[in-house]
């Protein structure tokens, strides 16, 4: 994530440094850091700062607050459960602002979701995508293909509306005209140009059959056109 109010790159991550190993074995979770981190730099190839740890949780997706009337280094972090931090800066103090939400109180009801990514609008209105696991609930554990869910709010703190339908589901179709439904598309992003037009919608994603993952790459609208052509693609 850019800052434009420190002139850095972000670099956000589950977990902490940790010592290093001295053997070859995997780290129980139990032994993991369940926090989520941050680190910063003043170019893409680093170097990077080491991690600054920000608060408990998992599944960050962070947004400044900086804009032209405002010129703030505030930083807003969403987080699992729709939990929404904010700290006068990266590497401050991260505390919660916003309430809790009406429709996350329990689990494997229709309204369950998680992971949220957040982002204000041109009009200085709040939206959230997050993984919405209506299949999960009303098919038995089947995790496709209804997955992506939209909210909406004035305020980052409180009034957040979950319009309950598919915003997305799991199906993609290719340029080539294939189509594909995966069996998991999970913590989507939104990928927008300065304009704040969306130009691309980033998942990670599970084929149907497979333990592998990996991350997808959408395009959203035509606008992503001009901008690769913009960059010499």
């Amino acid at each position: 994530m850019w800052s434009p109010a420190d002139d850095k790159y972000l670099l956000w991550a589950i977990g902490a440094d940790i010592e290093d190993p001295t053997s070859c074995k995997s780290i129980s979770g139990s032994n993991f850091p369940a926090v989520i981190s941050v680190s910063s730099a003043s170019s893409i190839r680093g170097p990077w700062t080491p991690f600054h740890v920000t608060v408990n949780g998992t599944n960050p997706a962070a947004w400044p607050l900086y804009e032209g009337s405002n010129k703030t280094s505030r930083i807003a972090l969403g987080a699992e459960d729709m939990k929404i931090y904010a700290a006068p800066q990266w590497d401050g103090n991260y505390t919660r602002i916003n309430t809790p939400v009406s429709w996350n109180t329990t689990d494997y009801s229709p309204t369950w979701t998680e992971d949220p990514f957040i982002w204000r609008d041109k009009r200085g209105n709040w939206h959230a995508l997050a993984h919405w696991m209506i299949d999960i609930v009303e098919h038995g554990g089947q995790k496709y293909p209804r997955v992506g869910a939209h909210m909406f709010s004035r305020s980052l703190e409180n009034g957040w509306n979950f319009k309950v339908q598919e915003a997305f589901n799991s199906t993609v179709t290719f340029t080539d005209g294939a189509e594909e439904t995966f069996n998991r598309r999970e913590r989507s992003k939104v990928f927008f140009d300065e304009e704040m037009n969306p130009l691309y919608l980033i998942s990670g994603v599970q084929a149907l059959g497979s333990k592998s993952s990996f991350t997808l790459v959408q395009p959203i609208g035509q606008k992503w056109r001009r901008y690769e052509e913009d960059l010499g693609f």
